[in-house]
């Protein structure tokens, strides 16, 4: 799973960079009330790793030996069996990232015992496994700089995480399902992730439906081509994110 790095030397499209912050006064109090919580957990988890010393980049590297580039942490990635989900953490060649930025998070959800009747998107390149329970789907990637600071997320063509790709409606109502409550690496950490994709749920919904029309588009645009295998197609959306804007937007859509 991952990107060849003999790819890096060929011509990659822009991904459409989304509108931050976000109006959010069309939210409900309780998706609103949900994101403030979860703002208070992200905010809670840098704290506490702060004040030890540490920071998310330093907590999924921890004992894992050197950073090297194309390689996936914590090894054999992170899975949360019990609620299907699964991250890794890794970093390209920096003409690959974004400016300041260390790595990305990859988040993933596993639909089979979710939703077992959600079809994959059989767009030309789709590679659909046989056995449902092999099905993972991409939810984005979180990049952040050395000190663990958020910096953007984003969306990616199948190819780049070897995911069984999944229209971006099914992909959303899976997003409630993402968890990952165990200890290793680290506590911190997981619940950090875990709380950032309730924290930025609008943005993630608004990446999936642009990495969607990304998609479409390129599909008109090259008649023929196997759109989900196609390199020159690497990132499909992303959005630049800042945790205080995103907190006053939602207490500004909360009137508090």
């Amino acid at each position: 799973m991952g990107i060849d790095p003999m790819t890096e030397t060929m011509a990659k499209a822009k991904a459409p960079r989304l509108p931050f912050p976000q109006d959010l006064t069309g939210l409900s109090r309780e998706r609103l009330e949900a994101m403030h919580d979860a703002a208070a957990k992200v905010l809670e988890c840098e704290q506490a790793l702060a004040q030890s010393g540490s920071n998310v980049v330093a907590e999924v590297l921890r004992d894992q030996g050197d950073f090297l580039i194309w390689e996936r942490y914590p090894k054999g990635d992170l899975f949360d069996l019990a609620n299907h989900s699964h991250y890794f953490y890794h970093a390209h060649t920096r003409q690959e990232m974004a400016d300041g930025e260390n790595g990305h998070f990859h988040l993933f959800v596993r639909p089979a015992e979710i939703a077992a009747d959600m079809k994959p998107w059989q767009l030309p390149g789709a590679v659909i496994p046989e056995n449902p329970a092999d099905r993972f789907a991409h939810i984005a990637a979180i990049s952040v700089d050395n000190y663990g600071r958020l910096i953007r997320i984003f969306t990616t063509n199948r190819w780049v995480t070897n995911e069984t790709l999944y229209r971006a409606e099914d992909v959303i109502a899976l997003l409630d399902h993402f968890a990952i409550g165990l200890d290793h690496p680290s506590r911190a950490l997981n619940q950090w992730l875990t709380s950032l994709v309730t924290l930025y749920r609008p943005q993630l919904e608004a990446l999936l439906r642009a990495r969607d029309a990304t998609l479409e588009a390129w599909a008109k645009e090259h008649p023929g081509s196997e759109i989900l295998e196609d390199r020159r197609l690497q990132n499909t959306s992303e959005v630049y994110v800042d945790t205080i804007k995103q907190i006053e937007a939602i207490e500004t859509a909360l009137d508090i």
